[in-house]
């Protein structure tokens, strides 16, 4: 079975789970093209005659297709997108003798590719992982919702990453299934292993409270400023990108670390010499809508792990994670996280393991693989 995944995130970007998606489905035997789309000015002419379409490969069965396509200008952006976008993917699909049987969207921004894969028999699948109208960049949220019920109403069967979204989408189509995010087990459960020390963070004094991730308007900054102020005695290492806006009000703590995005290979590394993990997410649409995959990577390790209420979060490890109801309550739980790492609770560790073990994307690959073939 030949398997297209339009991804919105490029491959070489912070691991999620459109890559161990499509490397899940690769390793049980299916052909997936990976597509993914970058944007240039089509005013920078210079730019017009250096940028082609690229085709790597990932592993046997499994091929990364970047297509570069013009960001929307002279107000008719849905027509030059789509041209450029539909016109790169036919030529290739047909050089690579590449008829997809299965399509999954991650984004329904890639909806004008729809009409096109449909007349070819293609199954239609549309992967929700967020409330994508709850993004501040987006523009229209009126547009970005009609794009998604059409993606949603002319798809064989949808995949909800929450509950709120498997609601939400359950409404437009009988044929939706949760299917939440997982855990690349044996890789992060490898950190509660790893002894040997990383330079950068070596000097770093314990307690080392850590977050893994991307650090944009989603992340409570105010929240870990607090914590750094009432906790100087705490080491807050921030491994992933930083939005520039929030990176001026971070540095202003001495015991804040940011170290910046680390190749995925290396993160149990850091992992490791973690104490103590952070969500600290902001409660709003956006977070209460999302499965977050460093819950399972954190638990895959066995740490303690200091959440606020996100929904996701509160029904399926209430009794694994420190949940917090607010700011206050996010600095005591912290401390009491402390506290346990200091006086290890093997039970409890090997409770948090077992529970990532059995949220692994292995067993996702199985739900999503059984539905492919019912479907």
């Amino acid at each position: 079975m030949n398997i297209l995944t339009l991804s919105p995130v490029h491959w070489s970007y912070l691991r999620q789970r459109y890559q161990h998606i499509a490397l899940g489905l690769a390793r049980k035997g299916y052909s997936v093209l990976y597509l993914q789309i970058t944007h240039f000015d089509p005013n920078n002419v210079p730019v017009l005659f250096t940028i082609l379409p690229s085709i790597k490969r990932i592993g046997e069965r499994l091929s990364v297709l970047n297509i570069f396509i013009p960001v929307p200008f002279h107000n008719k952006p849905e027509r030059v997108h789509d041209v450029f976008g539909l016109s790169f993917l036919k030529f290739y699909l047909r050089y690579l003798r590449f008829t997809p049987d299965v399509a999954i969207f991650g984004t329904p921004y890639f909806a004008f590719f729809l009409p096109f894969l449909k007349s070819m028999g293609t199954k239609i699948i549309y992967d929700c992982v967020d409330e994508m109208t709850a993004f501040p960049n987006v523009n229209n949220n009126l547009q970005a919702s009609l794009m998604e019920r059409y993606m949603v109403k002319n798809s064989t069967f949808t995949f909800a990453a929450s509950k709120i979204l498997y609601s939400k989408i359950l409404k437009l189509n009988p044929n939706c299934f949760y299917v939440p995010n997982g855990v690349d087990f044996p890789h992060f459960f490898s950190a509660s292993k790893v002894r040997e020390k990383i330079p950068e963070v070596e000097h770093l004094k314990h307690s080392i409270v850590g977050y893994i991730g991307a650090v944009f308007e989603w992340f409570d900054v105010d929240l870990v400023c607090k914590l750094a102020r009432l906790h100087p005695d705490y080491s807050i290492l921030l491994v992933g990108p930083v939005d520039f806006s929030l990176k001026k009000k971070l540095e202003g703590y001495l015991n804040i670390k940011m170290v910046g995005a680390k190749p995925y290979e290396v993160l149990p590394r850091y992992l490791a010499c973690m104490d103590v993990c952070l969500i600290p997410f902001k409660i709003n649409r956006l977070t209460s809508a999302s499965n977050p995959i460093k819950l399972y990577e954190y638990l895959a390790a066995g740490k303690p792990v200091v959440s606020t209420a996100l929904p996701e979060v509160c029904e399926n490890a209430s009794g694994l994670v420190y949940i917090a109801k607010d700011s206050e309550d996010f600095i005591r739980k912290v401390e009491e996280a402390v506290k346990e790492a200091e006086s290890p609770n093997k039970e409890l560790i090997m409770r948090r393991i077992k529970f990532a073990k059995e949220n692994s994307w292995e067993k996702r690959i199985e739900t999503i693989e059984k539905l492919l073939r019912c479907g």
